[in-house]
């Protein structure tokens, strides 16, 4: 049995349960304010719901053997673990520098001296500013930072994803930080046990499976017995023989192809004679 560590309460934690739903891996709690649960699936999985930021350390200090957190808490916390599969679940995210919308700034180079600047990341903010260089005021917040503004900050530093309130709060991003994703990590005492290694990679395989089923379709092309050779010949790399038509002189074949470029490749086919091409919905694409 291995423990898993998902995210709560953030925008992470909704999109990060339909992966693994969509992986076969469903999680089982009493209700979805529960932070216990299990996953029913390679002698079960236990779970437990936490901060975001809080599972890093937790999973390198081997607390939880692997966990999902957001690649910006990995940097920030400064924790060692191991990577072990970047989910395409949500969209990336940016780490971003935002100040009033009045405010006359348009880049960092535009604020003044020990601006007072509110943030979540004070690690990576700090990091930030020495780069540039400006001395600068770090107000550690710890929620709700785009409301520090103007009271207690001046400016913020704050994940700009689907949750962020920025409009909402009249302020206007001035500089890009990081671009974030959402990151599987294991701790480093469970990747280097065989038995838990294999655990984590097989879930991590259902998820990575999800993300390329987003990231294809699956063509089925007609063609005649003539015209096979060069149909195969502009049909994707993942592709095979499917079977014979019908009607005498048919030929069925079916291909992997990246929504990237689908008209294109379809295109392609068309002109290298197929009959007609047929696209289908892929809901995993596992490969061993």
């Amino acid at each position: 049995m291995v423990s898993l560590a998902l995210p709560k309460g953030s925008y992470l934690e909704r999109p990060v349960l339909g992966r693994f739903a969509a992986a076969g891996l469903e999680v089982r709690r009493p209700s979805e304010r529960s932070y216990r649960a299990r996953i029913d699936y390679d002698g079960d999985i236990e779970v437990a719901f936490h901060k975001a930021r809080e599972i890093p350390l937790a999973v390198e200090k081997g607390i939880f053997d692997f966990g999902v957190t957001g690649a910006d808490w990995i940097e920030e916390t400064g924790a060692k673990v191991e990577l072990v599969d970047t989910s395409g679940c949500v969209p990336p995210w940016r780490l971003v520098l935002a100040v009033p919308a009045d405010h006359p700034a348009v880049d960092v180079a535009g604020l003044p001296p020990g601006v007072r600047v509110a943030t979540g990341f004070p690690k990576i903010a700090r990091q930030f500013f020495q780069s540039v260089p400006l001395p600068v005021r770090i107000v550690p917040s710890f929620g709700a930072t785009e409301a520090k503004v103007p009271e207690l900050a001046d400016a913020v530093i704050e994940a700009d994803g689907p949750d962020s309130a920025f409009d909402e709060h009249d302020l206007r991003v001035i500089a890009t930080l990081r671009t974030c994703v959402p990151q599987l990590v294991a701790s480093p005492a469970a990747w280097r046990e065989t038995g838990k290694r294999a655990a984590i990679q097989k879930v991590a395989r259902l998820l990575a499976a999800v993300d390329g089923g987003a990231a294809h379709v699956l063509l089925t092309v007609r063609t005649s017995s003539r015209n096979l050779p060069s149909v195969a010949g502009s049909m994707p790399e993942r592709s095979w023989r499917a079977g014979t038509g019908l009607t005498e002189g048919l030929v069925v074949v079916q291909g992997l192809a990246a929504r990237r470029g689908l008209a294109e490749t379809i295109g392609g086919i068309l002109a290298a004679g197929a009959l007609d091409v047929i696209e289908s919905h892929v809901g995993k694409d596992v490969t061993p």
